[in-house]
Order: structure tokens, then C-alpha cells, then sequence
């Protein structure tokens, strides 16, 4: 059986800066990854507390007397995760949750969004970039930017509200910024190189436990390790995540087809008394 795979797969390695051969005694320079995490920390943490956020506006604005900055504003929140083996750090504000009953928004689930994105390489400077005006599908198959990832996380959408002759409208849409270092954003590579990455954001709606490859196992319930990035999972080592994979242990039957004859929830299915840690979908002994 020939098994269909996904042409996109995140680039986790370093890149090189330069390269200049080898065997002729020119030498390799590698991009110091943690050196620049610092730079960056220290230019998010002073943006931070010399501007605040207005919200008559919805904009960033540098700090002027009477104002809260960023930086003490409570609805400033932080969080670290690590990547590429470095802890980053990125902040993210709300300033409405969202009022779907929908549940918040995993790293992989797919968005309906609008947003206005600058970078920031120096405190006190924001660098417009791009402004997405309409509301656009995103999954995360095509997301480069971890931070974009993590940074919907604290978000719900809206409410569909359908109109006659006219585009569908969401009330109550999630709204905020996430600001994220350059480590979780295009790091050291393209034309937002080395970038501080800042998106304003309104989250409209959601598809919620989304299925990239549609082998009927939710695509945040295929984190194997549990440790909230499913694309470092990878059970049959084929160089493609499970939540990409129609085939996750390789065993040259799909697995919508092993989850559909075992029924149930297939991560509640253990029948293998030597492997008892594996589900059954994941096992290349069962199929």
C-alpha cells in the first residue's frame, strides 16, 4: 500500500549562518540561537514597560503619564515552553476571551482569524508588517511561527451570526495580542529573520479537536509524550508526525480503519499484555 503523506514538516534543526565548505580548511559558523534569545528578552521585557495598551483604539502605544504599562497591566500574561531546546518566553493579552462555548483553541487546531502583525527588532520601534482584514482559515500544517501556535491557546471565538445575501458574521469574537521572541518566531531564517513578532488578533471561530490526516483520532490527542507539541511525535519514526500521519505506527494499515474496528475511544484501547503503554492504534503488532 502506498501511504499518502503531508509535504509539510517544521524544520527543527539549527541553521547554519554561513558555509563556506570543509575540506579546503574554510570553516562553518553556526548562529549562536541562545545568544539571541537573550537580546530578545531583554528588548521585549523594556517594549513592554515603556509602552501601554489603548483600548479605545485596540493599539500599542508608548507610555505617557497616567497610562498602566504592559508590563504591570494584569492583563499582560507570560508563558515559557521550549523549543528547539531553549526555553522562550512569550506574552500574551486579552482583552475579550470570546464568547463561543467552544472550548479554547489547541496548537493544532485549525482558525478562522483576522489580525495586523508587526515585528520588533529594537524597544521602541514597531515595524508594520501585514494586515489581514479578512477572516482566513489557518491550520497549523501551515505555520512556521510556534509562537502563533501557543499564542491562539488563550483565545475562544465567536458566535455565527448568518446574514441573507451577505458575508457570515461573528459576535463576540476573541480579541488581544500575543508578542512573541524570534526563537518561536522565523528565527534566524527569511525576510522576518531575527524578528520579535507582535499580532493583534481577533479570533472568529475554530474547528474544534481538528484532524489533519482524518484517521479519526483528534489531531492534540496524537501528543503521545504528552507533552503538548504533537508534532515531536512520531511512532513509526518515518519522519512524519502522527497528527500528519494516516498510517502512525507504520504498519501499512490506516488508522482510521484500526480505530474503527476496535470502536471506542482509541486512546482508552490496550489489548497487548506485553506493550500494555500502547494504544492499539499505535501498536504495529495489532491491526
Amino acid at each position: 500500500m502506498i501511504k499518502f503523506k503531508h509535504l509539510f514538516y517544521f524544520a527543527v534543526t539549527s541553521i547554519f549562518l554561513y558555509s563556506c565548505g570543509s575540506d579546503n580548511g574554510r570553516t562553518i559558523v553556526r548562529f549562536d540561537h541562545e545568544a539571541q534569545a537573550v537580546k530578545d528578552s531583554d528588548t521585549l521585557v523594556e517594549f513592554l514597560k515603556t509602552h501601554y495598551y489603548k483600548d479605545d483604539v485596540d493599539s500599542i502605544k508608548p507610555l505617557i503619564k497616567g497610562k498602566t504599562a504592559l508590563f504591570t497591566d494584569s492583563r499582560l500574561k507570560t508563558e515559557t515552553v521550549n523549543e528547539y531546546d531553549l526555553d522562550y518566553t512569550y506574552y500574551h493579552f486579552v482583552k475579550k476571551q470570546g464568547i463561543s462555548t467552544k472550548k479554547n483553541t489547541t496548537v493544532v487546531d485549525s482558525v478562522l482569524t483576522t489580525y495586523r502583525l508587526s515585528s520588533l527588532v529594537v524597544s521602541d520601534k514597531l515595524v508594520k508588517e501585514q494586515d489581514l482584514e479578512t477572516p482566513t482559515w489557518f491550520n497549523a500544517q501551515q505555520i512556521a511561527v510556534r509562537g502563533w501556535l501557543y499564542g491562539f491557546t488563550h483565545f475562544k471565538g465567536g458566535v455565527l451570526k448568518k446574514q441573507d445575501n451577505a458575508p457570515n458574521l461573528y459576535e463576540g469574537a476573541g480579541e488581544g495580542f500575543f508578542l512573541v521572541p524570534s526563537g518561536l518566531s522565523y528565527r534566524n531564517t527569511g525576510a522576518l529573520a531575527n524578528k520579535n513578532l507582535l499580532y493583534m488578533v481577533k479570533l472568529h471561530d475554530i474547528i474544534e479537536d481538528t484532524d489533519h490526516d482524518l484517521d479519526n483520532v483528534p489531531s492534540i490527542k496524537e501528543d503521545v509524550n504528552g507533552d503538548g507539541k504533537p508534532w515531536n511525535d512520531d511512532s513509526d519514526n518515518d519522519r512524519v508526525p502522527n497528527y500528519l500521519d494516516n498510517d502512525d505506527d507504520g504498519d501499512g494499515k490506516l488508522t482510521k480503519e484500526e480505530v474503527n474496528k476496535q470502536g471506542g475511544d482509541p486512546l482508552s484501547n490496550f489489548s497487548d499484555a506485553t506493550r500494555p503503554s500502547v494504544p492499539d492504534f499505535l501498536n504495529r503488532f495489532i491491526r
